[in-house]
């Protein structure tokens, strides 16, 4: 597309920070006649974020100062699997008290870009440990289990680097995938978010 419409879209295309979108017309009108709520996520895997998380927090930054509510979800269930996302071994696991302290520190990090409450245009923290650490897993493999095609799984940059290495991925490892698609669900039904931003995993 030559030209955003919407204030967000065109601030992102200005700074470089949009690398594919999957409808760019039906995103941009979407942007530009409603607020939308969109979320990025973030495991805690350290007391802090990393530099490079500046650039997804600059996005749900200026996802505020355009009038939508940003979300920041917080991966207290997924760090207890580890994104296995172009690692060249399984993450060390971590504890419930390890994950817990990382997310005290992590949520300092967005204080000076976002403005976090329980107004329309408020940041909004939210933790997928409220939801993944009560699933019931044969019930999950049933109802969510069931849409997510192994082949489609097996070709995602992510995955194939490390078979094509020849490098252990865990079952463990392989179900993040499918737990990061389901936040996208909860998000939705829990706090309206209609799209997911950051990552190109």
């Amino acid at each position: 597309m030559s030209a955003f419409k919407s204030d967000f879209l065109r601030i992102m295309s200005e700074r470089g920070f949009i690398h594919q979108i999957s409808d760019e017309t039906g995103l941009d009108q979407l942007f530009a006649k409603e607020t939308v709520s969109a979320y990025i996520g973030f495991d805690a895997t350290a007391k802090s974020l990393h530099a490079g998380s500046l650039i997804q927090i600059m996005m749900l930054h200026w996802l505020q100062h355009t009038g939508h509510r940003p979300i920041a979800l917080m991966g207290g269930g997924t760090s207890m699997i580890g994104d296995p996302s172009f690692k060249d071994e399984a993450r060390k696991l971590l504890t419930p008290g390890d994950i817990d302290s990382n997310l005290v520190g992590i949520r300092r990090n967005f204080a000076p870009y976002l403005k976090f409450g329980s107004g329309a245009g408020d940041a909004v923290m939210v933790n997928n440990a409220d939801w993944l650490m009560e699933i019931n897993y044969v019930s999950f493999l049933r109802d969510v289990g069931r849409h997510f095609s192994v082949n489609r799984m097996l070709a995602f940059d992510s995955v194939k680097l490390r078979l094509d290495r020849e490098q252990s991925l865990s079952f463990l490892e392989f179900n993040y995938m499918i737990l990061q698609a389901y936040d996208f669900v909860e998000l939705y039904k829990r706090v309206g978010c209609r799209l997911q931003m950051g990552g190109s995993d």
